[in-house]
């Protein structure tokens, strides 16, 4: 089945501009590259993805996107936060809550939810793959999910400060890191465009805001090609309050449970394992 895949790290609110990346799986597996990561807004990138639709009539497209696409609170966050801020923080990590009083991202006007409704709304990760499906993903996860944290005196390690907007934190070598990962996880499927952009990326003295998009973007794009590959992944949350897809790594399944049942939650109900049918 030929399936269009979307890398979307997300805008977030109305005047910002996120990045977006893409591919087509083909239907014996190859993938056929679309371009290097591109700067976007919600409905740039709207507009890209229905002109790429238009041009390889795929069967499905799978779209993962790094923003909540579930958020019926009104303040706080959500469970799923409650869950995954436990794996994050022990890596000297944090979360954003997600609530609509934080109208610009999750307000009735927010550019959210006029792109959801585009592509059929937040996908149910459980059903069949078919049509266009829109997946919340977390990039920082899937670093912690695919052992890419650093060393650290914390015996989980440490997150990679790879942010070049947060200047006191920023360190090259982790932006050189996250770089050489994801371009080792693209270059292991032929996708030999993105792998060079990725390599000049890990190349800049001082890599800006929009390079950083662009790389989200690519980790993003690499959830979706674990979906499409049928590969383990993690669903965190429930389809009621909000929840997110990852590729699926022991370690932080069994760190994701254990806060389940330190919160009081049935682990079975809210960290599941599953392959994309």
């Amino acid at each position: 089945m030929t399936t269009l895949l979307v890398g979307f790290d997300s805008a977030w609110t109305p005047t910002n501009s996120g990045a977006l990346v893409g591919v087509v799986r083909l239907d014996d597996g190859s993938l056929r590259e679309l371009g290097s990561p591109r700067a976007a807004d919600f409905r740039q990138a709207e507009a890209v993805i229905v002109a790429w639709q238009a041009e390889h009539a795929p069967r499905a497209t799978l779209i993962l996107l790094d923003q909540p696409t579930i958020v019926p609170n009104a303040a706080g966050q959500r469970p799923v936060e409650g869950i995954v801020a436990s794996p994050v923080s022990a890596r000297r990590g944090a979360i954003q809550p997600a609530n609509t009083g934080r109208l610009a991202m999750f307000g009735k006007d927010a550019p959210l939810w006029p792109f959801l409704a585009r592509f059929g709304g937040a996908a149910e990760p459980l059903a069949p793959m078919s049509d266009t499906r829109v997946f919340e993903t977390y990039p920082v996860l899937s670093m912690i999910a695919l052992g890419w944290s650093l060393p650290d005196v914390r015996a989980t390690g440490r997150l990679p400060k790879y942010n070049p907007a947060r200047k006191k934190t920023f360190a090259l070598s982790d932006w050189q890191h996250v770089c050489q990962r994801v371009s080792s996880a693209l270059g292991a499927r032929a996708l030999a465009g993105l792998v060079e952009w990725l390599d000049r990326a890990s190349k800049l003295s001082a890599p800006r805001k929009v390079d950083q998009d662009g790389l989200d973007a690519c980790l993003c794009l690499l959830a979706a090609l674990h979906l499409a590959e049928r590969g383990e992944c993690l669903m965190i949350g429930d389809r009621e309050t909000g929840f997110l897809v990852v590729p699926h790594g022991d370690g932080v399944r069994a760190e994701l449970e254990a806060r389940c049942r330190k919160t009081g939650r049935d682990p079975s109900t809210w960290v599941r394992g599953f392959r994309m049918t």
